[in-house]
């Protein structure tokens, strides 16, 4: 579901560089009868800490060597979508594509794809190739790979990646299901366990060398590395394998639950998403909990302009004087088991997202926008989200993980965003969530309708006639009895 920061995808993209790149850490394997641990289960994973690169507001993004002779290209990689997709022709926003003639193991599939999304779509053509992660020099496999001929707003100016890496189910593939996801590959081929996690920083520095705002992280193919989290990791069932559809149970500001019914939170469907920038929301839930913010914020003296909310405006403060602490904190609440839920508190560290110096320019300020936005499609735990917690996409056990990050916070001297429970839970997790009729049933259901008119439409001629038969029939016998009356009448006479 490609959506960055212009509400195209943001997606990660694996950034090698040859400093982060020497190590391979495995996770050993661990005796034990709990055949349901991450850490005993996790046979073949790798981790190369620190190998996300991105830019504010341009995604999150890794690098691949794709055909014979490899080609290095840098390719988002989005939980929010399937396919993944190349530049194979030149465009104004990029400085590098995959050229097809070049490479000895390019086979064409034939099939075309189109894919668009909430702003940006782009238009190739199916094929397969060689691919490897250069942080998994040792993963290369054949993959499906759509190669980009035409795009509309996908690829963004100065964003150093060239294509898309979707991670999720098949079942969202394009044109269709039967387009195997590169992980799935990697999957089939033995290479990594059936799951993979993120530890998105977002922490914004500048490099030594460059005056451009920078953003890191690592991704783990294959297993969990206790390191780049604390305490308990958390989890919550996957409702539904398409994208990673999650329920939420409730939502609090500053500890205060917006006291709205839990199907609201999941209205369409609620899904963890890297390739979305913002949290997103339903409109009226995003409506209620603005209002319950800038509640918040009047208790305090602090009021921020319409158009801060609406994410249009961004806000500045002298560097080093955010009011963190003025802001309330965000709470989400997810099932665990049946009888349990956790908490991820969301500190405004998250949710205040800072932007880029195009933003402004001024020296010494630093920048912020609201990120949180409505959605005409349903609740999106996007990258802010994501970036305060490391996240577990365990599809073996079909559940998703969060544990407290080590990612060093943005401001020292800010409440980080945390996690607490388990709570008790008393209800049904499965009353919270959405169900959209299936398009079979409505259209059985719109056809027994119409059977159902033109049944109605036949029977009208047949009750008509009846009226008329029991009507011909009334007046006959009525006839008649006055008939025998006149008969009896002129009898009586004539005696």
């Amino acid at each position: 579901m490609l959506r960055i920061f212009r509400v195209i995808p943001l997606v990660i993209i694996l950034l090698m560089d040859e400093a982060s790149s020497g190590v391979v850490i495995k996770l050993p394997v661990k005796k034990g009868s709990n055949n349901h641990d991450l850490h005993q289960r996790s046979r073949r994973s790798v981790s190369f800490r620190g190998n996300l690169g991105g830019k504010p507001g341009q995604g999150y993004y890794v690098e691949v060597l794709m055909g014979t002779p490899p080609q290095q290209l840098n390719v988002l990689i989005d939980t929010g979508s399937s396919n993944f997709a190349v530049a194979a022709s030149p465009n104004p926003d990029i400085t590098m594509w995959f050229h097809r003639n070049e490479s000895g193991t390019y086979q064409d599939v034939g099939t075309e794809v189109y894919v668009p999304y909430t702003q940006g779509n782009w238009r190739g053509i199916l094929a397969t190739d060689r691919v490897a992660l250069s942080s998994m020099p040792n993963s290369s496999v054949r993959a499906h790979i759509a190669f980009i001929l035409q795009s509309s707003d996908f690829f963004i100016n100065g964003s150093n990646w060239q294509g898309i890496l979707g991670m999720g189910y098949a079942a969202i593939a394009q044109p269709d299901s039967s387009v195997v996801p590169f992980f799935d590959s990697l999957i089939k081929e033995g290479s990594v366990d059936d799951l993979f996690s993120m530890q998105l920083c977002g922490t914004v520095y500048k490099p030594t060398n460059t005056s451009e705002t920078e953003m890191g992280g690592s991704l783990i193919l294959g297993g969990v590395d206790e390191s780049l989290y604390t305490g308990k990791m958390m989890y919550t069932p996957i409702h539904k394998e398409w994208y990673y559809e999650v329920i939420i149970l409730d939502i609090m500001v500053a500890g205060g639950s917006l006291t709205m019914d839990c199907k609201e939170y999941n209205f369409g469907k609620t899904i963890v998403d890297s390739g979305t920038t913002n949290l997103r929301l339903p409109i009226k839930v995003f409506n209620t909990l603005v209002t319950k913010v800038q509640q918040h914020l009047m208790m305090v003296g602090t009021q921020l302009g319409e158009n801060f909310w609406k994410g249009v405006d961004h806000i500045c403060w002298d560097h080093g004087t955010i009011p963190y602490d003025d802001f309330p904190t965000i709470t989400i609440s997810f099932p665990q088991t049946k009888n349990s839920s956790f908490n991820l508190i969301i500190s405004p560290q998250q949710y205040i997202r800072p932007v880029g110096e195009d933003n402004d320019d001024t020296p010494g300020v630093d920048c912020f926008k609201f990120a949180v936005a409505s959605s005409t499609t349903g609740t999106v735990l996007g990258a802010v989200i994501m970036e305060g917690y490391y996240v577990v996409f365990d599809r073996a056990q079909k559940r998703i993980g969060f544990g407290e990050s080590t990612c060093p916070a943005r401001d020292n001297m800010a409440v980080k965003s945390s996690i607490n429970g388990p709570h008790t839970y008393t209800g049904n997790a499965t009353d919270c969530a959405y169900f959209k009729p299936d398009a079979r049933e409505s259209t059985l259901t719109v056809v027994a309708y119409i059977m159902a008119g033109i049944c109605c439409v036949c029977l009208i001629p047949l009750i008509v006639m009846v009226i008329h038969w029991n009507c011909r029939r009334h007046f006959s016998c009525r006839k008649l009895k006055r008939q025998n009356s006149d008969s009896n009448d002129l009898i009586g006479d004539t005696s």
